[in-house]
């Protein structure tokens, strides 16, 4: 099981996001240096859960 605190970062190999005191994560750089690593579909998931826009509607 993922475990991600504030200010954490986490990658999918390629893009490298942190996780914000909104609980959103967001975009920090291109990359694979983070704490924690996880697959591109987790990522997905993830960007789903953890994003400002998860509101909206499509």
């Amino acid at each position: 099981m993922l475990a991600l605190g504030v200010g954490e970062t986490i990658t999918d190999g390629e893009r490298t996001y942190q996780l914000g005191e909104d609980l959103n994560l967001h975009f920090i750089s291109l990359g694979d240096h983070a704490q924690h690593h996880v697959t591109k579909d987790v990522m997905k998931i993830l960007l789903k859960i953890h994003s400002e826009d998860k509101n909206e509607t499509n």
